[in-house]
């Protein structure tokens, strides 16, 4: 009879080394896993209800739970996909707190469009901008400045070769900038991006997530601006 490996752990059909559990993104990870309707977009659902509140369903954490799991029918081998994906630095941005990830896109997106942000003279642009990319994103546009700018590699493969008109195309590189960083993701993650609020932001990235001969610059890109401006989770990508 074969002995139990203490350091094999069991999820759905796989058994996988429990290596990760210590690691300081492993409380994210299983967040992402257990409750991905944390972060649930209420633009995504439909029939909802009328006689259940949407906020106080969100606030309880045993109705989101049942909410995830009708999202991610058909997602019952995600857990091992996900936990084995994320050996890999790239994967780990997809566990970052949703509200940092967006705000990392955001500085993405002002590092993209310096030349256009830094020459902004009309008052409604620059209220636009800071409405758009928030006033840390926009504030940063002029220090990215200083920063080398992206490769014209990157700035191809997120549509950015052309500097984009406003700052929602610019959000919108800055997303595909974010999700190129993390590659190739298995299903069951890309599955929970497109979840997030807001969608429009969230399906951007999860549609680049792909082996682009960029990622490389796009990940590098990423932990830039992760140490420069988001130190506290800087650790995570080395």
């Amino acid at each position: 009879m074969q002995e139990s490996n203490p350091a094999m752990i069991a999820t759905g059909s796989a058994a996988i080394s429990d290596s990760w559990l210590h690691r300081p993104w492993a409380g994210a990870m299983m967040r992402c896993i257990a409750d991905p309707a944390a972060d649930f977009d209420d633009a995504i659902a439909k029939d909802w209800p009328e006689w259940l509140p949407r906020e106080p369903a969100r606030a309880d954490s045993f109705i989101r739970m049942r909410l995830g799991s009708r999202l991610l029918r058909d997602q019952d081998r995600g857990a091992s996909a996900i936990i084995s994906a994320g050996h890999a630095p790239r994967t780990r941005l997809a566990f970052l707190p949703v509200p940092d990830a967006v705000r990392l896109m955001c500085l993405a997106a002002a590092w993209t469009g310096v030349p256009s942000l830094v020459g902004q003279l009309r008052n409604p642009d620059v209220v636009a901008a800071r409405s758009v990319l928030g006033e840390d994103a926009f504030s940063f546009a002029f220090h990215a400045a200083l920063l080398p700018r992206p490769t014209a590699r990157l700035m191809s493969a997120i549509g950015a070769s052309k500097l984009p008109n406003g700052p929602a195309e610019l959000l919108h590189c800055g997303a595909a900038m974010f999700g190129l960083a993390m590659g190739c993701i298995p299903d069951a993650l890309q599955v929970r991006l497109r979840l997030r609020s807001p969608a429009s932001i969230w399906t951007v990235a999860a549609n680049a997530c792909r082996n682009d001969s960029a990622g490389e610059d796009a990940f590098h890109a990423m932990r830039r601006l992760v140490r420069k401006r988001m130190a506290l989770w800087s650790h995570w990508f080395d």
